[in-house]
């Protein structure tokens, strides 16, 4: 399984996003914060996405997006 990005608090998902209460309680596990609606009405009805670092980041599933946050993350330089 995939870990959450640092900061749990900064990664937020839409309550009607996960579409099984598996998907639900795996974003649970990995700290991510419940929002009521994010709204993103249209993203939420046609796609998975997670709201991290205040940017919203899509994908077929929710292992995918935090595969693509792991990958931009090593990519970007680190602070000087």
């Amino acid at each position: 399984m995939e870990q959450a990005p640092q900061d749990p608090k900064r990664t937020r998902f839409c309550v009607n996003n996960p579409r099984t209460l598996e998907e639900r309680q795996f974003l649970f596990d990995q700290g991510f914060v419940c929002r009521d609606c994010l709204s993103n009405c249209t993203r939420c009805f046609e796609t998975r996405f997670l709201e991290i670092n205040d940017t919203f980041v899509e994908g077929e599933s929710y292992t995918q997006i935090l595969n693509q946050s792991d990958q931009s993350q090593k990519q970007q330089p680190a602070p000087k």
